[in-house]
């Protein structure tokens, strides 16, 4: 590789034009002023690069507080220090890139919740809203839905421990709330759309009995949140990208809870009534296609707005 170098005389030899093209191609920078410093910092700034400063001395502080991230140790001068937004307490470069993986992966699994929680929330919102001015009784009571949110949310609390793929580790990450929006749309709509699939298959077999509707939907709305999960949250197919072990164990954990409320002697008191085995199955067969569904959804979707 050809080593550019630049001095402090080169440096002071050159208009701010100048110097902004000769920094492109420049490895090394050598008997540099603090003004001079500063300087080359600055119009990396306007360059379009996130610059990052490393310094210990009196003379590394205006580069320190000009640079986007100025680095410091904990030997170094004070006003180095203070002029620094990090100071290493350790003798390595490494905690910089752990500091830097954990940031990624903290973002991405909040953007994970994000987008799992606003569709679903979305989608049964919707379902929620409209049922309830075609039917002559509430789709769900309140603690129901109370109930719903719980459990569901459960899963949704693991994901801080969930493992975030290469892809999303390489490079930084800035809120796209358009993506967001789109994203809430596309995925609350199919979510909206099987809820009403299952409440009219139930409506229809429930032959007046209301707290058999209240069981079946609860199971399809808090099992299809759970189950979604694991599709949302990575862009590849869900088979390639391996959770966490504690978002799996609490999904299996809920999905038991849910079920062993509507078919333990604990019913009476949520006011359900079991499914029977039939009606049991084909809501499992609603949930593997809506699983199936989002995963289509999701490639096409992220190959167009991602």
């Amino acid at each position: 590789m050809t080593v550019e170098m630049l001095t402090g005389s080169d440096v002071d030899g050159m208009d701010d034009e100048a110097l902004q093209k000769a920094v492109e191609k420049t490895n090394v920078f050598a008997r540099l002023t603090p003004e001079q410093k500063t300087r080359i910092v600055s119009t990396f700034s306007k360059n379009g690069h996130v610059t990052g400063f490393l310094g210990d001395g009196v003379n590394d502080a205006p580069a320190l507080k000009a640079a986007d991230v100025g680095i410091s140790v904990d030997g170094a001068v004070d006003i180095a220090k203070e002029a620094a937004d990090l100071v290493l307490t350790e003798s390595s470069l490494e905690i910089l890139r752990e500091g830097i993986v954990e940031g990624r992966t903290t973002f991405g699994n909040t953007t994970k919740y994000i987008l799992n929680t606003v569709s679903a929330n979305l989608g049964n919102m919707i379902s929620l809203a409209i049922v309830s001015i075609i039917f002559n009784f509430l789709p769900m009571l309140p603690f129901q839905i109370l109930l719903t949110n719980l459990i569901s949310d459960g899963p949704l609390l693991s994901i801080s421990t969930d493992r975030v793929g290469e892809e999303e580790l390489s490079k930084p990450k800035n809120w796209n709330m358009r993506l967001i929006s789109r994203f809430t749309m596309f995925f609350g709509a199919i979510s909206s759309i099987f809820d009403f699939t299952t409440m009219i298959l139930l409506f229809v077999v429930m032959g007046g009995n209301v707290p058999l509707f209240w069981a079946g939907w609860f199971i399809e709305s808090t099992l299809s949140e759970i189950l979604v999960t694991f599709s949302i949250r990575t862009k590849k197919r869900f088979f390639r990208s391996r959770p966490s072990k504690m978002l799996l164990g609490i999904s299996i954990i809920c999905s038991l809870l849910t079920l062993f409320l509507v078919y333990s002697p604990l019913n009476t008191f949520f006011k359900f009534y079991p499914p029977n085995f039939i009606i049991l199955l084909v809501i499992f067969g609603e949930l593997a296609l809506y699983f199936l569904t989002v995963e289509v959804i999701k490639n096409y979707f992220h190959r167009k707005y991602s």
